[in-house]
């Protein structure tokens, strides 16, 4: 067959020199007709179609992007070597003016799935990947940077692409798409790639009781059929680009084939930005209100009382229904005044946040009480303290290994679990060994543990790190650090290689949005030109 391809390939391309060595006809004959311009771009006839040049490379421009990223990579890094050859002072003056060459954009089918970030952002990261894949999983840490880098100006949605040889991969395509029925999606996709390397049926119900989901429920949408179709359209319109790896990730449409380190991406969204005139460093509105620290703000000792709530997609016709000082409670929108010096602040579904004489507090919903595990604050970490956490060793130091998931714990499921915390402490013996004159811990004994193995930890695994301190026989700070209302970082050795997660106790992942997108489906997003 291949040999067969072959044979008609040279065949093609001697009928086309042929046609050219007509076209260009040196005799000089004025009788002889010049051909149309068009006729140059004819590459093949079958019958009576014509494929033209532009034909050909439109169907071939992932491709043939592919050829031509590779080639500016070549000069680049050759560029590279020759500035490196010149001298020290012109090699501190050195412009490189060699521009990377600009992707094909593709019209995507629009999608319905909740989006991660502004559901309303001018930027959509449209990520085509199978949880079963380490490239996919490598990614991660990437896109959840440029959620919160971007925030506001950009979306990130899911298309499904598992490979033939993921075994697992259309089932927890499936999952995740269940979970998406209980407002999980996110969180869920998050624990699946923490959990890349042992996906299966104990993993997927696993997870489902961890974020505190309906499991029954849950199980029932696995054992349906009902997502095989949708899987199935996100599968044929990758392959209809010739799309057959992954990632690939489309800004607003852009293609790249993946992986990629973070700025690699950032660079688009970046020039996307500037296309839009948006001034660099400019914030979005949408990510003013997110970033106030609403969640874990202190419980107000007014004598409010909050009794109902009506939300609207425009925030200033929302309104909350409130009680003062045991007065008829009111309808109230955001400004308005309580008391002398309390405002209304902002209004969410099972809270407001209150402006108490400049002091921000929360009043939660009647009948909700303040949770022992507060929600999880996602917000960076200052610069010191990152340091200290991925150089424990001090400044100068080696790094530690990227975390290498991002485990969603559900803050009822937690709560259950840390029940029964003196029965998890004997999980930890001491090992061989030692920093600042105490033994470090090993785990022992979680085999049937659903605590331990649900925070991905494995027989025999050593604890090093709890965000930035030690944990060792004199000290073990994981329960405080998970009942501390902020992101956890572990760090741990696994079989004398060094090992890193990260946990958030939320009800939903980092930026993600509430409310469902009404698109038809049948649409295309992804910008501009094609």
């Amino acid at each position: 067959m291949n040999t067969l391809r072959i044979v008609v390939r040279q065949i093609l391309r001697c009928l086309l020199l042929l046609c050219l060595c007509a076209c260009s006809d040196s005799g000089g004959n004025k009788g002889v007709p010049q051909p149309d311009s068009t006729a140059v771009d004819l590459v093949a006839r079958i019958g009576d179609r014509e494929i033209t040049a532009a034909e050909l490379d439109h169907s071939l421009r992932l491709q043939l992007y592919d050829l031509a990223l590779v080639e500016y990579e070549l000069r680049l890094d050759r560029l590279a070597e020759m500035i490196g050859q010149s001298g020290g002072a012109e090699q501190r003056k050195a412009e490189v003016l060699l521009e990377i060459p600009r992707p094909p954009r593709i019209g995507l089918p629009q999608n319905t799935r909740r989006a991660r970030g502004n559901p309303e952002a001018p930027i959509t990261i449209a990520i085509f990947c199978s949880y079963q894949s380490p490239h996919c999983k490598s990614i991660q840490p990437a896109l959840r940077r440029l959620g919160r880098d971007y925030a506001g100006w950009t979306r990130q949605k899911i298309f499904d692409l598992p490979l033939k040889f993921h075994r697992e991969g259309q089932a927890a395509a499936t999952a995740v798409r269940c979970a998406g029925e209980q407002d999980a999606m996110w969180r869920y996709q998050d624990g699946l790639y923490a959990y890349s390397r042992s996906l299966g049926e104990k993993i997927y119900a696993r997870l489902a009781a961890q974020l505190d989901l309906d499991v029954e429920s849950f199980a029932r949408c696995l054992e349906s059929a009902r997502y095989r179709e949708a899987i199935a359209a996100d599968m044929a319109f990758a392959a209809n680009l010739g799309i057959g790896s992954v990632p690939v990730v489309f800004i607003n449409g852009l293609y790249i084939k993946g992986p990629r380190e973070y700025g690699h991406y950032a660079m688009w969204v970046e020039k996307e930005l500037r296309r839009m005139g948006v001034v660099e460093g400019q914030r979005h509105p949408w990510a003013l209100r997110q970033s106030q620290e609403q969640r874990n703000l202190p419980m107000t000792r007014l004598p409010l009382a909050l009794v109902g709530v009506s939300l609207s997609e425009r925030s200033k016709n929302s309104s909350a229904l409130i009680e003062i000082e045991l007065q008829r409670a009111r309808s109230f929108a955001a400004g308005s005044e309580l008391l002398p010096g309390v405002h209304l602040r902002e209004i969410y579904q099972q809270f407001v946040v209150i402006d108490n004489h400049g002091e921000l507090q929360k009043l939660p919903l009647r009948g909700t009480t303040a949770a022992s595990v507060p929600l999880t604050e996602s917000t960076e970490r200052e610069a010191e303290t990152l340091r200290r956490i991925e150089q424990p060793l001090g400044p100068g130091s080696r790094k530690l290994v990227d975390p290498s998931g991002v485990l969603p714990l559900g803050r009822d499921w937690l709560e259950q679990q840390l029940e029964n915390r003196a029965a998890l402490e004997k999980k930890f013996a001491r090992a061989e060994m030692e920093v600042e004159g105490h033994h470090l811990l090993r785990l022992e004994g979680i085999v049937d543990s659903e605590f331990f193995t649900a925070l991905g930890f494995e027989e025999n695994d050593v604890l090093l790190r709890v965000n930035d301190t030690w944990v060792h026989s004199g000290q073990n700070n994981l329960w405080s650090a998970l009942t501390s209302g902020q992101v956890v970082d572990v760090a741990f050795m696994r079989k004398g290689l060094p090992q890193r997660l990260q946990y958030i106790v939320e009800e939903r992942s980092y930026f993600e949005e509430g409310g469902t997108e009404a698109e038809s489906g049948d649409g295309e997003e992804g910008g501009g030109e094609n």
